[in-house]
């Protein structure tokens, strides 16, 4: 008959409760081996000379016994087959329940390695996260995941933790449809394993987070994550083309203005009212950058995608002004004509027959070309209407610096015609407007200083004179210290004024007293 078949569990058992009385020797049928145990195991403790030496021998043969077991068991189970065969053949049941494997631990189906990946992911998440590194976050939360997945092969509660954790990092860099598929990844399982209540709610909060984010991302016209990322880069790329031109930088602004126009693309697959805004901006700084290739190239393509979306004038006024003045900069004054014309007609319809900043701009620019060519009664009449429309706005209100402009170049005409009465009075109205702006500091205020002063030492007013020239130099410094030209027209018009005024000193000294 064939004996009962040992368990190497139960072996081990022994070994742990019993292996210093040889339990698990005697149960794997090393009787003289689990004799030889339990003797050292009484010499020892029985207080007998060399007693210590066998408990000392002892330690290290239970040390071995993990190894004696592993092999015992195996010699064992090679010899049941053999003497399987020599007893009858069993049942077809019997066989059949023979053949049925033994059902398995799950813990034993977990991958060590997988989850050791995993904890160590998790540091480095920690890490990126306090650092505020998201998108490092998110990569590194996408890797746990999967090691999660490696290692329970099912739903678990450690998997939905991780799938929350990724989903709360997806968040923090706008990804909302992968945030929201996480979280409600993580829910789902949670539901199914009874998760605790703290962790649902924590779930439950990111997740009501990014549906609002998903809501706020519609509004803005994006209907996915990659328009929504592309939608921030526009963002970005606006806000620092705005600061760049605040600062005069207009090479840095130029630059992002054609990166804005290149996401605009991507964002809307094309044709797109922002992609005419950035190319009539782009054209726009091109132009004032003296790169009149590259802003005629702008300006004609933002007036052929106005076209093929059918956008109304207002698209079209910016790209077709910008168009004049590079017309006019080239001496082609008759097309640069024919254009601001054109441009004042657009801006008259824009404003519904009204006035507005574009109404000004456009007369002031062809007064401007008409003054340039000589052609003193049209410019003066192109002023004239710029200046009515100007005093159709609100007081206050509107582009400052247009307005300003404006009117200096109204006076330099009347100006450059000895009316100096008219010139002063204009020039004044701008500087009243520049200082309600920016206190009178301004390259517009410099300009009509300068120009007062002129008038000043025309009419032999000199101490008025030296104060405008004064007051030009001042904010030539302060406002555009680049300009050389400007600063040293001021200083020479001072010195002039200067020596003026020290030789009427000591004509009045020399004169005899009466």
């Amino acid at each position: 008959m064939t004996p009962l078949p040992r368990r190497r569990s139960f072996a081990y058992l022994l070994w742990l409760v019993g292996g210093f009385i040889g339990a698990h020797r005697f149960y794997l049928g090393s009787y003289l081996g689990g004799a030889g145990q339990l003797a050292f195991l009484v010499y020892g403790i029985a207080g007998l000379p060399g007693g210590r030496f066998c408990l000392m021998v002892l330690l290290p043969w239970m040390l071995f016994d993990l190894w004696w077991i592993h092999r015992r068991m195996s010699q064992l189970q090679a010899q049941r087959p053999a003497e399987e065969e020599e007893e009858e053949t069993p049942p077809a049941a019997a066989r059949h329940a023979s053949r049925r494997p033994a059902p398995r631990d799950p813990a034993k189906d977990y991958d060590l390695a997988a989850l050791a990946e995993a904890n160590k992911l998790q540091e480095r998440f920690v890490a990126a996260a306090e650092a505020g590194d998201w998108t490092q976050a998110v990569a590194i939360g996408e890797q746990i995941v999967a090691a999660t997945r490696r290692v329970f092969k099912g739903p678990h509660q450690n998997l939905a933790m991780t799938l929350c954790m990724l989903g709360q990092a997806c968040y923090q860099i706008d990804a909302f449809d992968k945030a929201r598929a996480s979280l409600e990844e993580s829910l789902s399982i949670g539901r199914k394993l009874g998760m605790p209540a703290e962790d649902m709610d924590v779930a439950r909060k990111a997740l009501d987070l990014t549906l609002v984010g998903i809501e706020q991302r519609k509004a803005r016209g994006a209907t996915t994550d990659e328009q929504g990322a592309l939608l921030n880069l526009l963002d970005d790329r606006e806000a620092r083309y705005r600061d760049a031109l605040a600062q005069g930088d207009l090479k840095s602004a130029e630059r992002l203005c054609a990166e804005a126009i290149a996401t605009s693309r991507r964002l809307h697959g094309g044709a797109h009212r922002s992609v005419v805004l950035h190319l009539s901006s782009h054209a726009e700084l091109c132009r004032r950058l003296r790169w009149n290739e590259k802003a005629q190239a702008s300006a004609d393509e933002a007036l052929a995608v106005a076209a093929q979306l059918g956008l109304d004038d207002s698209w079209r006024r910016g790209p077709t002004n910008t168009l004049a003045l590079l017309h006019a900069a080239a001496g082609r004054a008759d097309e640069a004509e024919a254009l601001y014309k054109k441009t004042i007609a657009m801006a008259v319809a824009e404003a519904g027959g009204g006035s507005s900043d574009g109404v000004v701009r456009a007369f002031n620019n062809l007064a401007f070309l008409y003054a340039e060519s000589g052609q003193d009664a049209k410019a003066e009449l192109c002023y004239a209407r710029a200046l009515v429309h100007l005093d159709k706005l609100p007081p206050g209100e509107g582009d400052a610096e247009l307005h300003s402009d404006m009117l200096n170049n109204f006076a330099s005409l009347f100006m450059a015609r000895r009316d100096f009465v008219r010139a002063r009075e204009l020039f004044e109205r701008s500087l009243d407007i520049q200082q309600r702006s920016c206190r009178g500091i301004s390259s517009s205020a410099a300009n009509a200083h300068n120009d007062l002063g002129l008038i000043a030492q025309e009419e032999g007013e000199l101490r008025q004179a030296l104060a405008h020239f004064k007051r030009t130099l001042l904010l030539n410094q302060i406002c555009a210290p680049d300009h050389f030209r400007n600063i040293d027209n001021a200083q020479r018009n001072i010195d002039s004024v200067s020596i003026a005024l020290a030789a009427v000193a000591r004509a009045a000294r020399m004169e005899p007293s009466t």
